[in-house]
C-alpha cells in the first residue's frame, strides 16, 4: 500500500507548491482542494449514482402493487421487492456505496499526514530511522521507547533539537520547516486526544467536532434525498448513515487533525456535489427527462409511419 500512500503524499506536496505561488502556502488549503479535485474526479459515478436513484423511482408504482398484493406480510412484500430489483438490475443501496468509496483516499491522506518524511517530504528510511534513534537519546519523553514506538510526526515535533545534536539532519530541519499545517492557529500535526476533563480541551478539538457537524449534516442531506426515491429502505439506510458521524468523530481523535479536516472537507464538498446533482440530475427530474425522451421518440416513430402509409398510397 506505501504507493498510494506516496501518490497521495505526491498530490499533496504538488497542490501545496501549486498554492504557494499564488501566496496559500499552506497544507490545510492543498487538502481543500484534493478534495474538491477527488470529488470531481467520482463526478461520472455520482451521475450513476443518480440514474440509479432514477430507476427506483421508475419502479416506485410496481412498489405500491407490491404492498397491496403482499398486505401485511413484511416478510412476503421484502422477499418480492428485493426480487423485483434483481429483475430490473437496479441496487438496493445505491445511496450507500459512495459513502465509502472515499475511505481508501481518507487512509492515504491518513498515513501521508502520519509520515510525512517518507510520503511528502521522501527523506530517506536511513536517516528517519537515525533521527529516531537519536530522539529516544537526546529527548527524555522518549527515553527507553523502542525505534518502531516513535512515529514520524515526534521526529517532525522535536526536529530543531535534534538538528542541534546532528548538523546531518540540518537539511530535515529545513524540509521540515517548509511543512505549513497551520489551520488559524491550530497544528494540524497534533493529534486530539479525548479527556473527560473538559478543562484540558485544546484547539485541536475543534477538528474532530467539525467532522462528526459536517458528517452528521450530508448524512442527514443524504437521508432525505434517499427517503423521497426510496422510503421503504429510509430505516436501514438512516442506521447506516448515521452511524458514518459517529465513526468520523471516533476516529478524529485518534488520528493527526489534518485527516479530521479532511473528513470535514470531503463532507462538505460532497454534500454540495450532492445538492447539485439533485438539482439537475434529480430522480425525478431524469424520469421526466426519460419519459420526454419516449414520448418524443413514439411520435417520431408515428410521423414516419405516416409518412411511409401516404408514399405507399401515392
Amino acid at each position: 500500500m506505501s504507493y498510494i500512500y506516496r501518490a497521495m503524499g505526491w498530490i499533496l506536496n504538488e497542490l501545496y507548491q501549486l498554492l504557494s505561488k499564488i501566496g496559500l502556502g499552506n497544507y490545510a488549503y492543498a487538502i481543500l482542494l484534493f478534495t474538491i479535485l477527488v470529488n470531481l474526479v467520482f463526478l461520472p459515478l455520482s451521475i450513476h449514482q443518480q440514474r440509479t436513484m432514477a430507476k427506483q423511482v421508475g419502479l416506485r408504482p410496481k412498489l405500491e402493487a407490491l404492498k397491496a398484493k403482499c398486505g401485511d406480510d413484511q416478510r412476503k412484500y421484502q422477499t418480492e421487492m428485493q426480487a423485483l430489483y434483481q429483475r430490473e438490475k437496479v441496487s438496493m443501496t445505491g445511496g450507500c456505496w459512495m459513502l465509502f468509496i472515499r475511505l481508501p483516499f481518507l487512509w492515504g491522506v491518513w498515513m501521508a499526514i502520519r509520515s510525512p518524511l517518507s510520503y511528502i517530504l521522501n527523506v530517506s528510511d536511513s536517516v528517519i530511522a537515525s533521527a529516531k534513534e537519536l530522539l529516544i537519546q537526546q529527548v527524555p519523553a522518549f527515553a527507553g521507547k523502542a525505534v518502531s514506538q516513535i512515529a514520524e510526526l515526534d521526529v517532525v515535533h522535536n526536529i530543531s533539537t535534534l538538528a542541534a545534536h546532528d548538523a546531518g539532519l540540518k537539511d530535515v530541519m529545513a524540509k521540515v520547516q517548509s511543512l505549513n499545517f497551520n489551520f488559524f492557529g491550530v497544528d494540524l500535526t497534533e493529534t486530539p486526544h479525548f479527556t473527560l476533563n473538559f478543562a484540558k480541551a485544546q484547539w485541536i478539538w475543534v477538528i474532530p467536532i467539525l467532522s462528526f457537524l459536517t458528517a452528521m449534516l450530508s448524512s442527514l442531506v443524504s437521508m432525505q434525498m434517499q427517503k423521497k426515491t426510496n422510503p421503504d429502505m429510509g430505516g436501514q439506510m438512516g442506521c447506516m448513515m448515521l452511524s458514518m458521524p459517529l465513526i468520523s468523530l471516533w476516529i478524529a481523535f485518534t488520528v493527526p487533525g489534518a485527516v479530521g479536516f479532511y473528513w470535514a472537507c470531503s463532507n462538505v464538498v460532497t454534500m454540495v456535489v450532492q445538492m447539485f446533482m439533485n438539482r439537475f440530475y434529480g430522480p425525478y427530474t431524469m424520469v421526466a427527462r426519460e419519459a420526454a425522451a419516449r414520448m418524443a421518440k413514439r411520435k417520431e416513430k408515428e410521423r414516419q409511419l405516416m409518412k411511409n402509409s401516404e408514399v405507399s398510397d401515392t
